[in-house]
């Protein structure tokens, strides 16, 4: 024997089911703290890139390597046990991220060596810094973008 749900009742799953895809969309967005984090971090590898002291350069990588392991485990804390379905981020998503990425990169990269070139002290700093505004101000909104996309991709749009 079939059983068939009240109109009310499958309205109210449907409910559910969205508030549930939210919540692996909501989990799987990056902090906005993050992204400082991460330009700080940089910033503080290029300075003691550019310092050339043996001490210094290692503990710049320490520090680097110690804050990305921490801020990146407490970020992805809730996200561990969550997968979000290939439909919400499809070859679009991957795109966005990966040019974003090859932006800031080329970008650092292009500030670093070219006032290198220049002779202007500290440029791997100074490039980093470069890098870190790019972070911060283009990575926020690249994931309110992303969560939009992956509202509207979950099926039937976002409310």
């Amino acid at each position: 024997m079939t059983e068939y749900a009240r109109p009310d009742e499958a309205a109210e799953a449907l409910a559910q089911v969205r508030d549930r895809q939210e919540q692996v969309i909501n989990v799987t967005t990056i902090p906005t703290w993050y992204w400082w984090l991460v330009g700080g971090l940089t910033v503080v590898l290029a300075a003691a890139v550019d310092r050339a002291d043996p001490v210094t350069v290692g503990s710049g990588v320490s520090v680097f390597v110690l804050g990305m392991l921490a801020g990146t485990g407490w970020a992805v804390r809730g996200a561990l046990h969550v997968k979000p379905h290939n439909d919400l981020v499809g070859p679009p998503v991957v795109l966005l991220i990966l040019g974003f990425v090859a932006l800031v990169v080329g970008l650092t990269l292009a500030v670093t060596f070219g006032l290198r070139a220049g002779g202007v002290p500290y440029p791997a700093t100074l490039g980093a810094i470069v890098g870190a505004v790019l972070l911060v101000s283009g990575g926020p909104p690249l994931g309110r973008l992303l969560r939009r996309i992956m509202l509207r991709n979950r099926g039937g749009g976002s409310r």
